[in-house]
């Protein structure tokens, strides 16, 4: 007889290893879990990135920790002190070691590298039939983190597309204390273009070209502006590439997966795993991973992203639609948030924990007029939408 699992977690990537990391504190309520991964091994493929309180604490170390930053746009310059958030760096590396020496240490959580779906799972009398290109699989529950369709220019109100390169240096050009959050290049149509900075000693930084624009991005797409941004940042020093990576993240999906069954969600940063007006994610995912490995624990279902509160679900449509309508002045409306409101205020925002006098010192730092028109069209739309629902159902 074959074996029926209680849990396949398709896809070990961030949202699926931390998951399966909740999991395995699960004593005895800890399900029978496979996580199906297609990469053959894993490598130090990518950066992580958040605000935390200096109070928490996490199975994985952060890479560095960094108190100041700055945010420029042309010839201004702001250094804000991130008070008692501090901005850290999670390696692949780290992450990955940490979650697969937690995996191996409970029995009934096994990963199967090089795996693979193919086709769609079907369920039969309520157990799941997985085809691999390893052989077939039953489970009970599903957790799909799969990125599932390409990234296409109406999938989302915007994407994020960022390339970049951890370069070692020969000699000494950064200054570790410091990392650039938002360093906006010249305006340009394609979207807000800027460097993103994060150095880990005085000769080696991450340093990277994000573009917030209604089209994603390939890597070459964005190599040209990177060469540059890496030669005018070291100057005359010599340097080596160690790694580099790409990613294209979702801020406003347009449309969500449909949900299949009580028995499989879907989870991840094209799941609503990333937050849409920044396209954060890493937080987000642990707070899910926590919440849904407890539900697992209780009813023995998972459990997918939770929606935003309304108020922030709507600052954040009127935020994107902004960005997408005047992409020339998203190095301005950054600029003005982060110089105009308390750094503290702004934080909480963008990790998506504003409170009150928060929301309202992000709306009064920003230039209102783009923001009244986009709040006056958003009305618009969802009045409109209102109308034709309604008529639909006469």
């Amino acid at each position: 007889m074959s074996t029926i699992y209680d849990l396949v977690i398709i896809g070990g990537g961030c949202a699926g290893l931390s998951l399966s990391m909740e999991l395995a504190q699960i004593k005895s309520k800890c399900p029978d879990t496979l996580i199906l991964e297609s990469r053959e091994y894993y490598q130090n493929d990518r950066t992580w990135c958040f605000w935390s309180d200096k109070k928490v604490t996490t199975a994985y170390p952060s890479q560095h920790i960094w108190q100041k930053m700055t945010v420029s746009n042309l010839d201004e310059c702001v250094v804000l002190d991130c008070g008692k958030t501090p901005y850290h760096m999670v390696s692949a590396t780290d992450f990955y070691s940490v979650a697969q020496a937690m995996i191996n240490l409970k029995k009934n959580i096994n990963i199967e590298m090089n795996s693979f779906v193919v086709g769609e799972p079907k369920l039969v009398d309520k157990i799941w039939n997985i085809s691999t290109n390893n052989g077939f699989i039953k489970t009970r529950t599903i957790v799909d983190t799969r990125p599932g369709s390409k990234p296409c220019l109406d999938g989302s109100t915007l994407w994020q597309s960022f390339y970049g390169q951890e370069i070692e240096c020969i000699e000494p050009v950064f200054n570790p204390e410091i990392l650039d959050l938002m360093n906006f290049l010249p305006p340009h149509e394609r979207g807000a273009s800027f460097l993103y900075v994060l150095p880990t000693s005085k000769t080696r930084a991450v340093i990277e070209v994000t573009v917030f624009g209604a089209s994603p991005l390939e890597q070459q797409d964005l190599q040209f502006d990177l060469d540059v941004a890496i030669a005018k940042r070291v100057g005359t020093s010599s340097f080596k590439v160690i790694r580099s990576e790409h990613g294209i993240l979702p801020m406003g999906l347009q449309n969500l997966p449909m949900i299949k069954d009580r028995s499989y969600i879907n989870a991840g940063v094209m799941a609503g795993g990333a937050r849409p007006s920044t396209g954060y994610a890493f937080q987000r995912i642990q707070a899910w991973a926590k919440e849904c490995a407890n539900e697992i624990s209780i009813s023995g279902f998972p459990l997918g992203h939770k929606s935003d509160p309304y108020i922030l679900q709507t600052m954040d449509k009127i935020f994107l639609d902004v960005l997408r309508r005047e992409p020339l002045k998203g190095g301005i409306i950054f600029y003005s948030l982060f110089s105009g409101a308390k750094t503290a205020s702004v934080i909480r925002f963008l990790r998506g924990k504003a409170r009150l006098f928060d929301s309202l010192a992000v709306v009064y730092a920003m230039p209102y007029l783009p923001f009244i028109k986009s709040a006056f069209l958003l009305f618009l739309r969802s009045g409109r939408s209102r109308l034709l629902s309604l008529r639909s159902t006469l």
